[in-house]
Formats: C-alpha cells, structure tokens, sequence
C-alpha cells in the first residue's frame, strides 16, 4: 500500500481552502457526500494530497464529534491498495478493527473505502486502487 491523502477535519470548507490555498495548495472541485454526510476537497502541493473533511448538514457527520472537541485538525491517513480485501484482512490480523465498513465512495469514482482504527496508530483509511469487476 501506498500513502494517497491526509485527511482534515475542518469546519468550513470555503474557508478552510482559502487558508490552504494561501499557503499555495490548489484543490479540485469541492465534492458533497450525501452518504457520509461530509463536503470533500482534494487538495494537492508538490505532489502531497490532502482532503479537507467538513460536515455536510449538521451535526450527523463523521467529523462533527471531533471538531467539537478538538477543532480543525488532521484525522486520518489515507492508502491506496491494490488488494483491497487481503489487506483489509491482514491489517485485522495486526489488531486493526472496522470502524466503517467497505463501500463505495463517490469521492473516488465509486471505488470503495474501509476506515479501520488502531489504538498505537489511530484512524485509517483504504481505497481500492481499481474498481471490482
């Protein structure tokens, strides 16, 4: 596997970007997950991603717990995998747990996702390289 993107929990999109994009990130077309409830935005500078992550409606977001708590900050890393359910499996064999079950993501052309936790590393998140099929 290979890193793709940090993600960021933030709580503004629009403003959030226009800070980043200060600091010279340029960022692709926000994108609204109806699913998960979060507004995403891929932003990329000398060749390292990031996602900022806002709540999309309210507070039924992946996201929102955290920002009350610790306000903007990064949350996970993401991977890209070429073995998506082996690797999900061998990561489960070293301890890492599902905390939101593979699916399709709309930010990735509907390639699926799995967000995995583990207590020494924390957040985690997998996307297939290639779609099934």
């Amino acid at each position: 596997m290979r890193v793709d993107h940090i993600g960021y929990a933030v709580k503004r999109i629009d403003r959030a970007r226009a800070s980043m994009e200060a600091l010279g990130w340029s960022f692709e077309d926000t994108i609204d997950d109806e699913d998960r409830n979060v507004a995403l935005a891929f932003g990329d500078l000398d060749g390292y991603r990031i996602e900022l992550v806002a709540p999309l409606h309210g507070g039924d977001s992946p996201v929102s717990e955290l920002l009350a708590k610790s306000g903007p900050t990064p949350y996970h890393i993401c991977y890209c995998s070429e073995d998506f359910d082996a690797d999900i499996k061998a990561l489960e064999a070293k301890r890492f747990k599902v905390t939101v079950p593979p699916a399709s993501a709309v930010a990735f052309g509907g390639r699926r996702v799995v967000f995995m936790y583990s207590l020494p590393v924390g957040l985690i998140e997998i996307v297939e390289t290639n779609k099934r099929g």
